[in-house]
């Protein structure tokens, strides 16, 4: 079954609204850089997975100012997202169901979802907090007034941006949380989007998803 055909069996088991809807709030086009080197537009989330089916993923978001990448990599995660679940047969509960607090997240997200800008502070990580928690790394974390939590050893911080909620086939449920990383003397930032796998130990199993993650 070639990649055309696969795309229209897709799409037309899911809603047309989700996938005709353009990925921005201002309804322009995402420049994407792709893994064949070559450039291409999207403005929907069918054009996205169109490209995904075909084997591409991304590399870049060029042409896009840093405070915009960012939402730019949520929309496109959160079209994968979409797209895995039906295609999964799982079902989105809406409203979600109620999502850990970020204070459960910090006390038990493993150390390696941690704020890490530089490829030393990766390593520092990888080195230092195998098995450890957001909060062993930064014990001083606590919540400011805008629901965040913030070091100000570290000065940098936490935030819940987003939560999906789904169940499968079995009834059991998935949630995936998108959590906002910050600094607080400083622009940058960051969100990432998590699977909670299992929160049998007291570091919790999870596992990242972004635009790239398998179909």
């Amino acid at each position: 079954m070639n990649n055309k055909i696969i795309v229209g069996v897709l799409l037309a088991c899911v809603s047309g609204s989700v996938f005709s809807k353009p990925l921005q709030e201002d309804s322009q086009p995402i420049s994407l850089k792709l893994s064949d080197n070559s450039l291409k537009e999207v403005n929907t989330c069918e054009d996205f997975i169109a490209l995904r089916l075909a084997g591409k993923t991304v590399t870049d978001l060029p042409n896009l100012p840093d405070r915009f990448t960012d939402m730019a990599r949520g929309s496109l995660t959160n079209c994968y997202l979409t797209t895995y679940a039906k295609d999964h047969g799982l079902t989105e509960i809406k409203p979600a169901s109620q999502a850990p607090t970020l204070k459960e997240i910090v006390d038990h997200f493993p150390a390696s979802a941690a704020i890490a800008i530089s490829n030393e502070e990766v390593a520092k990580v990888k080195s230092l907090y195998q098995n450890k928690t957001i909060r062993q790394k930064e014990p001083d974390l606590k919540p400011d007034n805008n629901g965040r939590m913030v070091s100000t050893k570290s000065a940098d911080g936490y935030l819940i941006s987003n939560h999906r909620t789904f169940k499968d086939k079995d009834g059991k449920i998935i949630d995936f949380i998108t959590l906002g990383k910050f600094v607080t003397q400083g622009t940058w930032g960051e969100s990432t989007t998590y699977e909670i796998l299992s929160k049998s130990n007291p570091v919790w199993k999870i596992q990242e998803i972004n635009e790239n993650s398998p179909l």
